[in-house]
Formats: structure tokens, C-alpha cells, sequence
């Protein structure tokens, strides 16, 4: 399979499972045993497809834009933002209604036209200001 496949697979992969929610879908892109590293450890198909459906509940208008792709050997690395509103919970945070933001990195491994591993690496600390999950404090001056 040429870097280019790889490279259209994984960007068919983020449209139509992350964008679409065309869950059922994913045999297509994954193997059955797949593992995905991310916010928590999902592992076979499966628990990766409830993982989604979980995801897209809480997010319906999720929307992931690949800003960079890059292939080498059996791997893809994908640069992404995401945009969507917190409809539902996520993480354990209770539905906020707001709009958010961030940007991250998908390192797809591929086995046989498949992905086999994924590795999810975001910025979580722009969405949960964005969401107010946290806040900036400022330091206090010290005095000696």
C-alpha cells in the first residue's frame, strides 16, 4: 500500500467516523483489536465504536479539520483542529452548552490497509478554559 492510500484512509477514516458519526463504519478503517491511546485507552473494535457514539453524544457537531498529514512506513501523523459544542457529558464534565476548541496530533499505525494502534496527543487545557472547567489565577505578590 503506497503512502498516498495510507494517507487518503486516514483522512476517509477522520471524516467519516469523527465528522459523520457513520460509526458502523469503522470495521472498515480499524482491525478488530485495535488499540486507541487517547484521553483513556480503548481497546478492539467494539469498545472503540462505543467510545465514538459516546464522544458523538456529548459532541454531536464535532468537527475535525486535518490541517497536515505525514506517511512514513507504516505510519500516518495527522495535524488536526477540532471545533465542537459540549452537548453532553465528557470526561466525567457535565453538558456546559459551549463552543470550543483545540488542536492535537493522530499518529495511525497500520497493519494490512487497516489501523492497528492509534496515539491521540491535544491540548486539554484550551478547551477547559474555553469550556470554564478552570481558570487562569493569577500569583499573588510574596512579601519576605
Amino acid at each position: 500500500m503506497s503512502g498516498a492510500q495510507k494517507r487518503a484512509i486516514a483522512r476517509r477514516f477522520v471524516q467519516e467516523i469523527f465528522n459523520e458519526g457513520k460509526i458502523e463504519q469503522a470495521k472498515n478503517f480499524v482491525t478488530h483489536d485495535v488499540i486507541y491511546h487517547g484521553a483513556e485507552e480503548v481497546r478492539g473494535l467494539e469498545d472503540f465504536k462505543e467510545w465514538i457514539s459516546e464522544d458523538r453524544k456529548a459532541l454531536p457537531d464535532m468537527q475535525v479539520t486535518i490541517l497536515d498529514d505525514i506517511e512514513e512506513q507504516n505510519k500516518v501523523a495527522l495535524r488536526w483542529t477540532l471545533k465542537a459544542t459540549q452537548e453532553g457529558e465528557i470526561l466525567g464534565l457535565p453538558a456546559s452548552h459551549e463552543k470550543f476548541e483545540t488542536n492535537g496530533v493522530e499518529i495511525l499505525h497500520f497493519e494490512a490497509g487497516k489501523i492497528k494502534e492509534a496515539w491521540t496527543i491535544y491540548d486539554g487545557l484550551k478547551p477547559a478554559l474555553q469550556l470554564g472547567v478552570v481558570e487562569i489565577v493569577q500569583p499573588t505578590d510574596s512579601k519576605k
